[in-house]
């Protein structure tokens, strides 16, 4: 067993003592390549291991700059989450090849056209974390959904001030206007003549009135006359102005397009 084993090695292997150049699968390697793979019908099968955390070397020993391993593994709380993929590392951390500059992390959030769960993405629609697959229901707990991940049905997404908690909410569906609220105006009329009337009265023009007491008769002198007309023709008038509105409700919503919010749980 050992015999054929050298020498199947020695079929692939190549070896050139004065330069120094490996080839496998030529004979006649690159002066520029310490090991050069060659074949029309096969490629480079990396070492295949599971990693747990960008920051954790495990299953390796320690971190050393420059190996290259191929994860096959879903694992870590996000921003130090592993998923399967090419890695190297870099002598501290592992370090996730890829051409996409946009890989999504635990926890963002984005709009779609899309109606459903995909990727990863998982619509929030305010479902019981229940309802999850394990790993998603994981990093639903490590984002503070324990319970249920957030509603957006019918919301638009606001920034976090420093008293708010995330997928905290607010708002209302209607608005009450107060008299603050209200144009401050003066309103102005004039009545009509309806009802227009005079009263008239007699002056006998004198300031004295006789006065019997007994058999005695006696003048008196007036010195203050009060004359009051009678209550006929009492009457008032009203007037109103007209609102000219409708009742019509107040429409909170600006001008938008209707789409779908997702959040990144994880594959």
């Amino acid at each position: 067993m050992k015999k054929n084993y050298l020498y199947t090695l020695l079929g692939l292997l190549f070896f050139s003592p004065a330069k120094s150049q490996v080839g496998i699968g030529t004979s006649n390697p690159s002066n520029s390549a310490v090991l050069e793979l060659n074949s029309n019908n096969k490629g480079l099968l990396m070492n295949q291991i599971s990693l747990t955390s960008t920051l954790s070397a495990t299953p390796l020993a320690a971190h050393t700059e420059g190996i290259w391993v191929y994860n096959i593994a879903t694992a870590g709380t996000a921003p130090n989450d592993v998923i399967p993929g090419l890695y190297y590392n870099d002598g501290s951390k592992w370090v996730l090849m890829s051409v996409n500059t946009d890989i999504p992390k635990i926890g963002d959030i984005k709009s779609s056209m899309i109606n459903a769960d995909h990727e990863g993405w998982y619509l929030m629609n305010g479902r019981n974390t229940s309802t999850l697959s394990a790993s998603a229901q994981a990093n639903a707990t490590t984002l503070g959904f324990a319970t249920s991940i957030p509603n957006t049905s019918d919301r638009l997404l606001k920034g976090k001030n420093a008293s708010e908690s995330f997928a905290a909410t607010g708002g209302a569906s209607s608005y009450t206007l107060s008299q603050a609220n209200l144009p401050n105006l003066t309103f102005t009329g004039n009545t009509s003549t309806n009802g227009a009337h005079s009263h008239t009265y007699t002056n006998r023009g004198v300031n004295y009135w006789n006065y019997n007491a007994g058999s005695l008769a006696t003048t008196r002198t007036i010195n203050t006359e009060t004359r009051t007309t009678g209550a006929a023709g009492d009457h008032s008038h009203t007037f109103s102005v007209a609102s000219g509105g409708s009742s019509t409700a107040i429409s909170q919503y600006p001008k938008h397009m209707v789409v779908q919010y997702f959040i990144y749980l994880g594959k």
